[in-house]
C-alpha cells in the first residue's frame, strides 16, 4: 500500500515536472494562465483551486500536500535526490501582491516557476550576509534553499504567480516559517 501511494505522489511529481518543462520541448508558447478552479485550503498565504490552460491569469492560490516514504532516485549521470526519513512533498499555486513580502524560511528546498508578473527575493544567509537575486520573469524557474531566510519583492505592477513545489518538509509541519527581519 506505501508503494502505491509513493508511486502515486511520483507520478504527479514526473506530471507537475513534465508540465513545467513543455514549454522548453517545443516552438509553442508556454502557458501563461490558469483558470479558477473550484474548492478551497488555506495555509498561511495559500488558498485553494484546481488547474487548467486558459486566456486570463488566475489569481486563485492552492496548496496539494502529501507524504513521501523514504527514497532515493539517482539518475545518472548528474542527477541525486534522497530522503532517510518519511517527509512531505507540498505542490502550490502562490500569487504574490506588487511590493516585498514578509521575511520567512521553508523547512526543505524548493523550485520555483514563473507563470506571470516579475520577482526577485532577498535573502540572508550567514555566510553572504544579505543579497538579491535577479529579477524572474514569466517563463523563468529558480530554486530557493531550505532554511534560509528570504522574502519575495514582486517588481511588476501585477501580482506574481508561481508555481513551487517544495520537498523536504517534515510531515505535518508548517509550509512557511515567519522570520525576523534580518536587517537587510
Amino acid at each position: 500500500m506505501q508503494v502505491n501511494g509513493f508511486l502515486r505522489t511520483l507520478s504527479v511529481i514526473t506530471l507537475v515536472t513534465g508540465l513545467l518543462l513543455i514549454g522548453c520541448a517545443d516552438n509553442s508558447p508556454s502557458p501563461t494562465a490558469l483558470a479558477v478552479g473550484a474548492g478551497s485550503m488555506d495555509h498561511a498565504m495559500h488558498g485553494g483551486g484546481s488547474a487548467a490552460v486558459v486566456a486570463a491569469v488566475d489569481l486563485t492560490t492552492f496548496t496539494f500536500r502529501a507524504s513521501l516514504e523514504p527514497y532515493k532516485i539517482h539518475q545518472l549521470p548528474d542527477f541525486l535526490m534522497h530522503a532517510t526519513a518519511r517527509k512531505d512533498i507540498v505542490f502550490q499555486r502562490s500569487v504574490f501582491n506588487p511590493g516585498a513580502g514578509p521575511w520567512h524560511t521553508h523547512p526543505g528546498p524548493s523550485f520555483v516557476y514563473v507563470i506571470d508578473g516579475e520577482i526577485k527575493l532577498q535573502r540572508f544567509n550567514k555566510q553572504q550576509g544579505c543579497f538579491e537575486t535577479p529579477v524572474h520573469v514569466a517563463g523563468d524557474s529558480y530554486f530557493e534553499v531550505g532554511n534560509e531566510v528570504h522574502r519575495a519583492v514582486v517588481t511588476s505592477a501585477t501580482p506574481a504567480v508561481l508555481l513551487v513545489t517544495r520537498f523536504n518538509i517534515p510531515v505535518g509541519a508548517p509550509i512557511t516559517v515567519p522570520a525576523a527581519d534580518p536587517g537587510c
